[in-house]
Order: C-alpha cells, then structure tokens, then sequence
C-alpha cells in the first residue's frame, strides 16, 4: 500500500511539474492524434522483424510490479543519459496507469492481442510455451510494451518493452529512441530484467 501512496505522490509530483513547465514553454504541445501515431510508430520498430504474426500482450505495462516508481526513474535516468525531462516527465504521466492497447493500431505487420486471462490461463501449463505456439504459430514469445513517452516535439521517446518466449526465456528493457529524417532509431537501452 505505501509503495502504490509513493508510486500516485510521484505521478502527481510529475504531473504538476509538467504542466507548470509546459506554461513556460513556446512549443505548442502535441495532438493526441500525433502522439497516438507516433506511438504505433515506436511499437513498430520492436515487431517489424517478427516471422510471424506479433504477439502483444493487450495491457499497458511500465516494467516489473515491485519496482519503486523512485528507483525505476534513477534506473531510466542513469541507465539513458540522453533522455530529456520532458520526455521522462511524459513517460510517467502517459504511464499512472496499465491500459489496454488498440485492436486497430497500424504495426506495418500482422499481429495479435494477447489477454491477461489468456495469457495466466496458458502460462498456468507446465509446456505453456508449447501451447503459445500452437495458439498463436509463427509467434516468438509475446511483447509487453508500456506507453511510450515523448519530448513535445516528438523526436525523442521513451518506453519499456519486454519479450517472453517461453520459462526462463525473456527479458525487459528500456529504450530511448529518436526520430530523423521521419524514421524512429534505438539510441540508447538499458536491461531491467532477465529470466
């Protein structure tokens, strides 16, 4: 419970900060419209080289559970030394909350959209990543990607993205990406957790 009060005070404290910073800034801030695209486009760097149809799990998440909100942000910060405030500020605000990804996002390739109940269903198996395959052929693993986060003028983001294959067979990192010439790049990672 204290962990989740530190984890709310934290967002607010971004939040707040954010918005007040963004009174002294002159560059209009982006449109949900924008952000949204721009967002499929980050995604789409991480399964452009899928096989076979992606698989996402349908949920938002912003890395491991017990990781404290102070400690995951001195993780990005030191682990990402060219991420920018606003962009770090933006990740924690588009992140307070999981939320549920779009059926309907354009990847640039096939995928599919994997539920939490689904996923403890088949993770519940001894042979789960047997059954993964068989449910979803062409698959490797599914992805967990978070909201991404951006600067206002959206060249430079931010976002979590882990990949699970099977037992033992997964990993999670973040990366901070920037767009030239239109094309979103991996600029810098850090690994958060490996099994």
């Amino acid at each position: 419970m204290t962990t989740r009060l530190s984890r709310i005070a934290l967002m607010f404290i971004f939040t707040t900060t954010s918005v007040a910073c963004s009174l002294f800034t002159s560059t209009p801030a982006p449109s949900s419209a924008d952000i949204e695209k721009q967002e499929q486009a980050v995604y789409a760097v991480f399964v452009g080289e899928s096989k076979g149809p992606a698989l996402i799990l349908q949920n938002t998440s912003m890395g491991t559970l017990e990781e404290d909100p102070q400690q995951m942000i001195a993780n990005i910060k030191g682990g990402l030394p060219g991420i920018s405030k606003a962009t770090i500020d933006s990740y924690i605000e588009r992140n307070a909350q999981p939320d549920p990804l779009s059926p309907d996002m354009q990847l640039g390739v096939e995928y599919a959209l994997l539920s939490q109940e689904e996923l403890a269903e088949i993770s519940s198996q001894p042979n789960w990543h047997e059954i993964l395959q068989e449910r979803y052929p062409g698959s490797q693993g599914y992805f967990i990607f978070s909201h991404v986060g951006f600067n206002r003028s959206l060249d430079q983001a931010v976002i979590y993205v882990g990949n699970v294959a099977g037992p033992l067979m997964g990993a999670g990192y973040y990366y901070l990406l920037e767009k030239q010439a239109g094309v979103w790049t991996i600029k810098e990672e850090i690994m958060v957790w490996i099994s």
